[in-house]
């Protein structure tokens, strides 16, 4: 693939992107947020999200492809039970961090 066609794949998917961004600023206030609408659109959001969790503990890339998934799936329960108690992401990013840290390091 040239490089002229990467380009225009990446033009592509930044208005693909900042389309649905824009009009979600100009009609987002316009949703009641208690309506059905709002309810889907997070419910979505939300899938979308855990999907992306999902790649990256299943299929991972770099350094981590190299770990047990048992640790990678270790770490992300420790981050949704610390966001469950917590409410603090910061708190749950650093725990799961912690959590594979030891997980690596006890495996030595």
């Amino acid at each position: 693939m040239d490089n002229q066609s990467l380009w225009l794949l990446v033009g592509l998917a930044v208005v693909g992107t900042f389309s649905w961004r824009f009009l979600g600023v100009v009609i987002g206030d316009r949703i009641p947020k208690d309506s059905v609408w709002s309810i889907w659109i997070n419910a979505v959001a939300y899938a979308m999200v855990a999907g992306v969790m999902m790649l990256l503990v299943v299929f991972p890339t770099g350094l981590v492809a190299a770990s047990e998934m048992s640790w990678r799936l270790l770490a992300l329960l420790a981050a949704v039970l610390i966001m469950m108690w917590s409410r603090n992401m910061v708190v749950a990013i650093f725990a799961a961090v912690l959590v594979f840290a030891l997980m690596m390091a006890l495996a030595r």
